[in-house]
């Protein structure tokens, strides 16, 4: 029996899947020892369904004395003590994307995510980013000793924003690259673990630049390989397709195009990465199919993530029984969390791809933003790694893209119009002052209720 419990406070633990997979792991993870578990969100249905399955897990496992689940709407309640606390919210939820995606497509704009940039990454971050500087503050009044971990998108305006108004070293985390390093170890047949990369950049840019095979240069071999596919042609299923095992070149082939110009693989492959060169696909054309549409489909993703979600909510309320394989495979976006956690107790120091405020990690970009970049995890914290040797022309992509950020930022917690249109028009996707202005105009109408700042 556990008695010396830490504490982990999870706040948007409505995200289920989040929630499922993590306490999966920790009940893995027996080495960590016992936990209470703290869940938070503002949505009462979604905080039942998340905390019920979750203590339906604990009971399956016969873990009910080292693992507890808590429940509240109220996180200020339950984050004195905590020892780790990791934000997860997405305001508004799937609808709100979904409005944001249906919105900026009626005025010609086509993206496939609209998490992070753009005109759809721009209104997330307009409803986003004040919640998340609140949770901040209260965090810093009530467990400011706290490992503090953020997946909100848009990530890289969430850690600059957090860092800029309260201080906290909050790290962000993103299964991206982690999920890129490990495609590109498949390409080359190479196990996981016996790779090792190098890399800079923002979340859903950053540029792995160094890539070995126990230690010798890997490009070689990716270069034969990726030349050989996109040679041969594509396969139309391939290209667009979100849900495959096994990756080929025609999966991201413009990240393909860009690793043949600079020497570096841009993550987290097309999906996102397109998005950042609004300029190369205006009309949304990619590569004979349509971004959002039959290319990365967003009305795709968020229905599978609703029938995830309802299928969760059911095995929470007793119409179906648990899932029991998800103790064997549950991965995703908490899979690195625990491997920090674990470093952390520990004192390991393994190393995680990590956001964190620049502060002269990546020369040549501003010291405020934040970067994605190395960092080794240790008994005191994230310690992140410098990384001198990115280079010139990929550096200036990343200063331009950051651009855009830092108005977006400043609109969000000023409520000021006018800024979000000056921030439209610097992310590069809209060049017409009209067109940036109605745009505007409609997500934040039809976004109201999630914007107090803009009333």
């Amino acid at each position: 029996m556990t008695t010396d419990r830490r504490v982990l406070v999870l706040i948007g633990a409505g995200s289920a899947v989040f929630t499922r997979g993590l306490l999966a792991d920790l009940i893995g993870a027996r080495d960590l020892g016992g936990w209470e578990i703290r869940l938070v969100d503002v949505d009462p249905v979604a905080l039942d369904v998340a905390a019920d399955l979750a203590e339906s897990m604990v009971a399956a496992r016969g873990v009910g004395e080292d693992i507890r689940v808590v429940r509240s709407a109220d996180r200020r309640s339950v984050l004195r003590g905590a020892d780790f606390v990791v934000t997860c919210v997405g305001v508004g939820g799937r609808p709100a994307w979904q409005l944001d995606h249906e919105i900026v497509q009626r005025h010609g704009i086509f993206q496939p995510v609209g998490d992070s940039i753009m005109p759809g990454g721009i209104s997330r971050l307009l409803r986003t980013t004040p919640v998340l500087v609140d949770i901040a503050r209260d965090i810093a009044q009530l467990a400011p000793e706290a490992f503090f971990f953020n997946y909100s998108n848009p990530m890289t305006a969430n850690v600059q924003a957090i860092h800029a108004e309260t201080g906290l070293e909050v790290v962000g985390l993103c299964h991206g690259m982690h999920h890129i390093q490990r495609e590109l170890a498949q390409l080359i047949g190479a196990p996981f673990e016996e790779t090792s990369t190098l890399y800079a950049g923002i979340n859903h840019l950053t540029f792995i630049y160094d890539f070995r095979w126990s230690g010798r240069d890997a490009w070689p071999l990716i270069r034969e390989r990726v030349s050989a596919e996109l040679a041969a042609g594509p396969d139309s299923s391939d290209i667009g397709n979100i849900f495959y095992d096994s990756p080929t070149a025609w999966h991201n082939p413009f990240a393909w195009e860009l690793f043949e110009r600079y020497g570096a693989f841009a993550a987290a492959g097309d999906r996102h990465v397109v998005e950042f060169f609004p300029e190369r696909f205006a009309s949304g054309d990619y590569y004979g199919k349509k971004l959002g549409i039959d290319a990365f489909s967003l009305p795709e993703i968020l229905e599978w993530g609703e029938a995830r979600y309802q299928a969760m909510k059911r095995q929470a309320v007793g119409e179906e029984p648990l899932d029991q394989s998800i103790f064997d495979r549950s991965g995703g976006e908490q899979e690195q969390l625990i491997a920090i956690l674990r470093s952390i107790t520990f004192d390991s120091r393994e190393m995680f791809s990590c956001n964190v405020v620049n502060r002269g990690l990546v020369p040549g970009l501003p010291e405020w933003s934040a970067v994605e970049i190395p960092g080794v995890a240790t008994a005191r914290g994230i310690r992140p790694v410098a990384v001198p040797d990115l280079g010139r022309p990929l550096t200036a992509i990343l200063a331009r893209r950051l651009s855009s950020v830092d108005v977006a930022v400043e609109a969000a917690l000023t409520g000021d119009r006018d800024l979000v249109v000056e921030a439209m028009i610097a992310d590069g996707a809209v060049s017409d002052t009209d067109l940036a202005a109605s745009l505007t105009d409609e997500l934040l109408a039809a976004q109201a209720r999630y914007l107090p700042r803009f009333a």
